[in-house]
C-alpha cells in the first residue's frame, strides 16, 4: 500500500500550511519545525522525488526559490539567507531556505525552534505581503547576488619567504 505525500496533500490543499509563495510550478510554506524565524519550504506542485527526474520544472522551482528569499530578506532582515536541497524523509524533492540571524545559525544538528501557531501567521503574513518583480528580474538581481570580495593583494616574493619560514618553524 502506497503511502499519501505530505507535500501533495498540501500542494491540493488537503493539509493546512503557511503558504507564503505560490506560482504555477511551486508552492513556499512556513517549516512547522524551522531551524531559524521564517525557514521555508519550495515544493513543486507536481510530485518528484528529486530535482534530477525533470529538469525542466526544477529550473523553475530553483527560480522560485530566488523569489522566495528574496522575500524573505526584505520582510525579516536577515543577516543572510543559506539556500539548500538535502536527503528527507519525505520523498518529494523542496528547497530548504534558512534566513541566518546573528542569535540564529539554523545548523541541522540544532534542535528545531519552538513556534507558536499566532508566531507562525506573523511571519508569513510579513513574507506574503512583499511583492517581488518577475524571475528574470531577479536571478538578474544584485539583491540576490552576493558582490565578490574584492581579491587580495599578491603577496610579493619577500611576503612568501617569511610566511614560508613562519610556517617551517612552527
Amino acid at each position: 500500500m502506497e503511502q499519501k505525500c505530505l507535500f501533495c496533500a498540501i500542494v491540493n490543499k488537503q493539509v493546512p500550511a503557511k503558504i507564503v509563495h505560490e506560482d504555477n510550478n511551486s508552492v513556499a510554506i512556513l517549516d512547522i519545525n524551522p531551524r531559524s524565524t521564517g525557514m521555508t519550504l519550495v515544493i513543486p506542485k507536481k510530485h518528484l522525488k528529486d530535482f534530477g527526474e525533470n529538469p525542466s520544472l526544477s529550473t523553475k522551482i530553483f527560480s522560485s526559490a530566488l523569489i522566495v528569499a528574496e522575500k524573505i530578506r526584505q520582510a525579516l532582515h536577515p543577516k543572510d539567507i543559506s539556500i539548500s536541497i538535502l536527503p528527507s524523509e519525505l520523498q518529494h524533492f523542496h528547497i530548504r531556505i534558512y534566513p541566518i540571524y546573528e542569535n540564529e545559525v539554523p545548523l541541522i544538528e540544532n534542535q528545531p525552534k519552538k513556534v507558536s501557531e499566532e508566531e507562525l501567521d506573523l511571519v508569513a503574513g510579513k513574507i506574503s505581503s512583499v511583492r517581488i518583480a518577475p524571475n528574470e528580474q531577479i536571478l538578474e538581481s544584485s539583491a540576490v547576488r552576493r558582490p565578490r570580495k574584492p581579491r587580495e593583494k599578491k603577496k610579493s616574493r619577500e611576503d612568501v619567504y617569511w610566511i614560508k619560514r613562519a610556517i617551517q618553524l612552527t
